[in-house]
């Protein structure tokens, strides 16, 4: 199964992301998300979904995942990633399930298949999980 998006952008170069019944802007002068901000966020929903499936497969509940993602880009042409700093707060979570939470995040920072994208680049990955 394809995933299709639709972009357009205006004289001013401001664009519009367009999937399903959804939309964001883009740009590239803070009127929207950048592409890297764009990148960054599927990381992070790959990651969630990725990590919800293992977490549900071990009986494992939490209320909440937040994630904060820092990528930064190599000085030469191209700038493609070279490190990824992961962290995630985990709220809601047994503190008997704590270590197989981590755990699972680690598996899921494995098998999502962006992750998988990064790593191609050798970009360095960085992953802190904490618990509130």
């Amino acid at each position: 199964m394809a995933n299709v998006v639709d972009v357009s952008f205006n004289e001013s170069h401001e664009g519009i992301l367009k999937a399903n019944d959804n939309e964001t802007n883009l740009s590239y002068y803070g009127k929207g998300f950048s592409p890297y901000e764009l990148f960054l966020g599927g990381y992070a929903s790959c990651l969630h979904a990725t990590f919800l499936g293992i977490i549900n497969k071990r009986r494992i509940t939490i209320t909440n995942a937040s994630y904060n993602v820092e990528g930064f880009k190599r000085d030469e042409t191209p700038t493609v990633l070279n490190k990824l700093i992961t962290n995630v707060i985990i709220e809601g979570a047994l503190e008997e399930h704590q270590e197989k939470i981590i755990k699972s995040m680690k598996l899921a920072e494995k098998y999502c298949s962006i992750s998988e994208t990064i790593n191609k680049l050798d970009a360095e990955m960085i992953l802190n999980v904490t618990f509130k």
